[in-house]
């Protein structure tokens, strides 16, 4: 008479195969998808830098633009101060 081990051991063999074999799968897309990722990481940097630079000129350009408008201002009062 068959003993139920020899039927259950195959079916308990093939189940630790494929959960080993997921598991090698489940690896090889998480290394790939490390790699991505540090590579998008660095990518975010160098556009995180161009930003910050780019902010910081338009700060300055605005700050420029509002002296600029103060000094017409200024001219303005005293050409119509020379003007009465």
């Amino acid at each position: 008479m068959a003993e139920p081990s020899d039927a259950i051991v195959p079916i308990l063999q093939r189940i630790q195969a494929d959960v080993a074999e997921t598991k090698r799968e489940l690896g090889r897309k998480i290394d790939g998808a490390t790699a991505v990722l540090a590579q998008h990481s660095e990518k975010l940097e160098s556009i995180e830098g161009y930003l910050t630079y780019q902010l910081g000129i338009t700060g300055r350009t605005v700050a420029d633009i509002e002296a600029f408008k103060a000094e017409v201002a200024a001219i303005k009062k005293r050409v119509d101060a020379l003007e009465t």
